[in-house]
């Protein structure tokens, strides 16, 4: 009737509510909110061993939104999803050759195959001068369960390879600009998709829009 082509033909500023069920949303995305952390480091990270494996550990949230750190070293997510995990490790070498970093991600405990990166750090320019290396790497994760946990893990070929923290310098005219505290490591995780492979959910009833009422089926990806 007339009041169901009104309906339809106003528009509406404001919604909120729960759940939403649909097929394509419009609009620039400003307003959403999804998933996200920056978590860093500001403590130096040695390996004991060649011989093992080793967490990298996390003491920093810089922007935490449904992604946290539990125990140190667990990238917490707390609902499923595909996300983005891209870490940038600072490492020194102290050694006079060259050495080799493998890093690679575990979930809830559990080695992700294919997820490993290998890094060659050159030997030591001299005595008291180390090598340096960022290790940069993105990788998506499949969460298949609301809070489950993320870990990167690394082993080095020789101790003499390890995860550096370094602090602030101040201006110093005619020698050096003020720099930046160096982070040991920054890990950035951004939600990318809803669970994979695509879903198709039911709304519950009542499903009500412009004078029907039903169950409504979406696939998501």
């Amino acid at each position: 009737g007339t009041d169901d082509l009104a309906a339809q033909s106003s528009i509406i500023n404001n919604v909120m509510g729960d759940n939403f069920y649909g097929g394509t949303f419009y609009g620039d995305g400003r307003f959403l909110q999804l998933p996200y952390n920056q978590l860093s480091s500001d403590q130096d990270q040695t390996a004991a061993s060649v011989a093992n494996a080793y967490a990298i550990t996390l003491n920093t949230n810089e922007f935490p939104a449904s992604i946290s750190i539990v125990s140190n070293s667990r990238i917490t997510f707390a609902k499923e999803g595909i996300y983005n995990v891209a870490y940038s490790i600072q490492l020194k070498n102290t050694d006079n050759s060259a050495h080799d970093v493998d890093i690679w991600l575990r979930k809830n405990g559990t080695d992700i195959p294919s997820s490993n990166s290998r890094f060659s750090l050159t030997a030591r320019k001299s005595s008291g001068d180390p090598s340096h290396l960022i290790a940069v790497t993105p990788i998506m994760v499949d969460i298949t369960a609301d809070n489950q946990y993320g870990e990167l893990m690394w082993r080095v070929s020789n101790t003499a390879v390890s995860i550096e923290h370094y602090p602030a310098v101040a201006a110093n005219p005619g020698v050096t600009p003020a720099i930046p505290a160096t982070p040991s490591v920054i890990v950035g995780v951004t939600h990318v998709s809803a669970q994979f492979p695509p879903r198709t959910r039911i709304a519950p009833l009542p499903v009500i829009g412009f004078g029907q009422i039903g169950n409504v089926s979406v696939s998501t990806n």
